[in-house]
């Protein structure tokens, strides 16, 4: 009679933990334990509600209470996995689900379970097949069948990723994050208007959607548009999600010595070999420890070569990726940060909240994102004269301070090759080249390298990115190239290959052509570095002046073009030069050696001077200004 109620009890608790009523089920299965407390099914369920409300190490140990009265029971091995899963034991949940799938080989949440465990640890191709063998269970199991987009995405297979996704938002109910992942897709992909439409989708379906609102920000710097419109896009981001989160009256224990050594937070997600490490390196080594105490504060999953060369540079690293940004900012604060330099802006694995939060008494927009971020709670976005010249100021809430160089130091690896010697190629036709993201070539700039070719006899035009090893992709560039009367005999794509293999394949290249809206940053510095002149055509964003603020360094403006008709006539002029370019092969590396857009011990000074006018400023109780540093 006891057994029976203990039973009646747990089917109670069943019945409560279905409707989402926790407490209720919770009660109920401790009251079925109270009768009998061999109920393995209670005590399974309440290792799951254990799990379901944060509290991970008690759901492992009552779900393994179960399994030691029920050693056979598939479902609570799967749900053992996913309490090792939540506490980083990735390699016992993989044998958990794997157990649970071997007992009951049509438990379609064992083999969910596995493809999450095994993506975890970068085992894509099982997880992949994993999550197939759920679908092959449950067809419209919605989040076997975005997990298997993910992983596809993951795997750079954009082509069955994009189909993936619109089978799982085909399969409803309408869904945020799918439209998404979509969106994140189709970004990849170069679908820069479909991406866009995604994120607004997703944006309307949970408006507090913050990533995918940056990401339709992202998206815009790619895309034609005035900066006038650009600068109000962002402002409604600042109002919809960050503006609510400021601090009335914050205050802060920060000395206010104008004069004292100064600790300096960078906050990213990029910590690692990306263009932000890259360009990060070198200041950071070169930091002066007697003025600035730095402090990185790491947004990322990803660790490298790169990362622990900017690790060791750091006098103090923290790891904010499993922080929310309502804990995250208080961190910063208690390390009495003084001056907070976000490095992502808009970009992936930001944390605009944590800004909005004001972590620190004064914060900067530098480096990963070229434009304004928008927000009130950032103060300064550090630039220099030829990316922000006399009135771009306009188009930023930030306060513009300029550094007396390029407001880049970029570090190249040390497994770059010598620019090659291409004398052998006298005579040969001209091959024009971009290793740029594929999402910078719109209509626009297809068109207009369209007539770069044409004004060339003979010459090619090679491009580079990841995407290009999707037939989807390739067949989209080449239909866009061909409706403008260039063949596949001119159009050479090619996809992604070992940094150092293609650094090298600059040396099949003659003259590099920028993208616009969105030129290029650290890629432009790498064909420089690898003696290719960078053809540009600069607007009024700060995205289309990148190459030039490195050209202007190395005094190469005359390689900027003041229209598109000047570009067609700059880069075929440079093709009809065979000495100039020759000439550039042999110094480009020298000439960016000998000034410091590499030279971080030339560079750093004047980010550091920079740092204390705006330490300066603070002390003296006076608002952010423009500062330009001599």
């Amino acid at each position: 009679m006891q057994f029976g109620l203990s039973a009646s009890l747990f089917e109670e608790a069943y019945r409560r933990h279905q409707a989402g009523q926790l407490a209720e089920a919770d009660h109920a299965c401790r009251q079925a334990l109270g009768i009998d407390p061999d109920n393995a099914d209670a005590l399974h369920l309440l290792g799951v509600i254990a799990g379901q409300t944060g509290f991970h190490e008690q759901s492992l140990q009552l779900i393994d209470q179960a399994l030691a009265i029920s050693p056979n029971f598939a479902e609570a091995h799967a749900n053992r996995g996913v309490a090792l899963m939540a506490l980083g034991r990735g390699p016992e949940a993989v044998a958990s689900f794997q157990q649970s799938a071997k007992l009951k080989p049509d438990h379609v949440m064992a083999y969910y379970g596995l493809g999450n465990a095994l993506g975890n640890q970068g085992d894509l191709d099982d997880a992949a097949k994993a999550f197939r063998q759920a679908l092959a269970i449950a067809p419209n199991f919605v989040e076997a069948q975005n997990n298997l987009a993910m992983v596809l995405q993951r795997q750079d297979r954009l082509d069955e990723a994009l189909e993936g996704f619109e089978k799982a938002v085909a399969m409803g109910p309408p869904s945020a994050q799918l439209q998404y992942n979509l969106g994140v897709t189709l970004h990849h992909a170069a679908r820069l208007e479909e991406a866009v439409g995604a994120f607004e989708t997703a944006l309307t379906l949970k408006p507090d959607h913050v990533q995918a609102h940056s990401n339709i920000l992202l998206a815009r710097q790619y895309l034609p548009g005035s900066a006038e419109s650009l600068l109000e896009a962002h402002r409604d981001f600042d109002r919809r999600h960050a503006r609510p989160l400021r601090p009335t009256a914050p205050t802060w224990r920060n000395e206010a010595d104008p004069e004292r050594r100064l600790r300096i937070g960078y906050l990213s997600g990029d910590f690692s070999t990306h263009p932000v490490g890259y360009l990060l390196a070198g200041p950071l080594a070169a930091h002066d420890p007697a003025q600035v105490e730095v402090f990185c504060y790491s947004n990322g999953s990803r660790a490298d070569a790169m990362t622990e060369r900017l690790r060791a540079s750091a006098h103090h690293w923290r790891e904010i990726g499993g922080r929310s940004d309502g804990t995250a900012a208080p961190l910063i604060r208690e390390d009495e940060i003084d001056i907070l330099v976000d490095l992502s802006g808009h970009t992936d694995k930001n944390r605009p909240l944590a800004l909005a939060r004001r972590a620190a008494p004064i914060q900067v927009s530098w480096l990963g994102y070229p434009g304004t971020t928008g927000l009130e709670s950032v103060d300064y976005a550090i630039m220099d004269h030829a990316v922000a010249p006399d009135g771009a100021d306009a188009w930023f809430t930030e306060a513009l301070v300029r550094l007396p160089h390029s407001r880049f130091c970029y570090s190249p690896p040390d497994f770059a090759p010598e620019p090659k010697d291409v004398s052998g190629r006298a005579g040969a036709p001209v091959v024009f080249g971009s290793f740029n993201n594929l999402a910078k070539i719109g209509p626009d700039v297809v068109a207009l390298w369209a007539r770069v070719l044409d004004a060339v006899a003979g010459s090619r035009l090679v491009l580079k990115w990841k995407a290009l090893n999707q037939p989807g992709v390739r067949q989209r560039v080449a239909a866009a190239f061909a409706a403008h009367g260039v063949g596949p005999d001119r159009l050479e794509l090619r996809e992604r290959s070992p940094h150092a293999e293609m650094l090298a394949q600059y040396g099949d290249i003659d003259v590099a052509l920028d993208s616009f809206p969105y030129g290029g940053g650290a890629t432009s510095a790498e064909a420089l570095w690898m003696g290719v002149p960078v053809v540009t055509l600069p607007s009024d964003r700060v995205a289309a002046r990148q190459t030039l603020g490195f050209l202007a360094e190395l005094d190469l403006q005359d390689l900027a073009a003041a229209s598109p008709d000047d570009y067609v006539r700059i880069a075929a002029a440079l093709a009809a030069d065979p000495a100039r370019r020759a000439e550039l092969r042999r110094t480009l590396r020298g000439r960016m050696q000998a000034s410091p857009l590499t030279d971080a011990k030339a560079f750093t000074p004047g980010l550091e001077q920079a740092y204390r006018q705006m330490w300066r400023r603070w002390c003296e109780g006076r608002p952010p200004q423009a500062i330009d540093v001599a």
